[in-house]
């Protein structure tokens, strides 16, 4: 997989979250500003709460697309298919697991030695 490829297919999923996140916001404030109900005939009442009904309805295909897209990435990290970037060991890592690795033998040997007395 080349880092074109990686490229394009992360700014997609930029583009979907925002697009998502976009009108999840645009629905509810939608909602918020047809809530009050003063003063409202019941007709106008009744076409504003099927007005709620619908942004709802597109809030709810929205966070479904979230879901969507997190579970696609997720596949895409256990079957190791995000590409190099993301599963390239990095020297630091393997040099800090080694400290902590040996911090915790020398804590385990001295704590063992300790019990025996």
């Amino acid at each position: 997989m080349d880092a074109s490829t990686v490229s394009a297919r992360t700014l997609l999923y930029i583009e979907r979250v925002n697009t998502n996140v976009a009108a999840l916001n645009k629905r509810f404030e939608s909602i918020v500003q047809l809530a009050p109900i003063d003063g409202k005939e019941k007709g106008v009442t009744a076409s504003e709460v099927f007005q709620i009904e619908v942004h709802a309805a597109a809030m709810i295909r929205a966070t479904e697309d979230l879901l969507a897209l997190t579970r696609s990435l997720k596949e895409a990290w256990l079957f190791g298919q995000l590409g190099s970037t993301f599963n390239e060991e990095r020297p630091e890592t393997a040099a800090n697991a080694q400290e902590v690795s040996e911090a915790l033998i020398a804590w385990y040997r001295k704590a063992g030695s300790s019990r025996d007395v």
